[in-house]
């Protein structure tokens, strides 16, 4: 993606679509609050990012697009601007939990991404990483019929890999990651996702639409 498009579409505020509070829900259980250092990467306008903080933790963020990182700033994250993985950001800095939320699914180099993560991370340190999931049930209905799986077909839009639940952890493991939770949030039944399900995905998570994981540096 390139800085226009970046500063355009991340310069707005932050959509908060109903069916994202389960996303969001899996992520602050996931993080404690014990004075943590946390790593948001693409932190946005920091609308999740100062949740990560609860009530002792220290947020720092990442993000592209300067009037989105301002905003941030404004809510109490500290934020360079730029694009990772770039090492002179947060340069010798390390991070107790790292947040990917939506963010792989954009980067070519998704080897290089993790493992720069990996980095980053302290021993032991926590990776929270969450991504569309190519096979939830809506994709394979719509792929059965003959249709788009909602797959974007051109550049601008950003999202160029897609990953099921088994290769993103057979990556995650081959990278030296031990993945320690999965889950998933809704299956959508409307295309704006306001109608959805939250207990099929319990069942059989490779239905839902997002792959959620949490995952330790070994």
């Amino acid at each position: 993606m390139d800085n226009n498009f970046n500063e355009g579409y991340y310069s707005k505020d932050m959509k908060y679509v109903d069916n994202d509070k389960v996303r969001i829900k899996f992520i602050l259980e996931n993080i404690e609050d014990n004075h943590l250092d946390i790593l948001d990467i693409g932190c946005w306008d920091g609308a999740y990012a100062c949740q990560y903080k609860k009530l002792t933790n220290t947020v720092y963020g990442i993000e592209s697009s300067k009037t989105a990182s301002d905003k941030a700033e404004n809510k109490g994250i500290i934020v360079e601007q730029g694009y990772f993985p770039d090492d002179r950001l947060f340069k010798n800095k390390k991070f107790d939990i790292i947040v990917a939320g939506e963010i792989i699914e954009h980067v070519f180099d998704t080897e290089e991404f993790l493992l720069k993560i990996k980095e980053k991370l302290k021993k032991n340190g926590k990776l929270i990483i969450t991504t569309p999931n190519i096979a939830s049930l809506p994709r394979r209905a719509l792929l059965l019929m003959g249709l788009n799986p909602m797959i974007e077909y051109r550049a601008e839009v950003g999202h160029i890999r897609y990953f099921t639940f088994s290769n993103l952890r057979n990556m995650l493991k081959e990278l030296g990651f031990e993945v320690v939770k999965e889950a998933s949030d809704v299956i959508n039944f409307t295309g704006d996702g306001r109608i959805y399900d939250t207990n099929l995905v319990k069942i059989h998570k490779e239905w839902g639409r997002s792959i959620l994981i949490v995952c330790k540096n070994q």
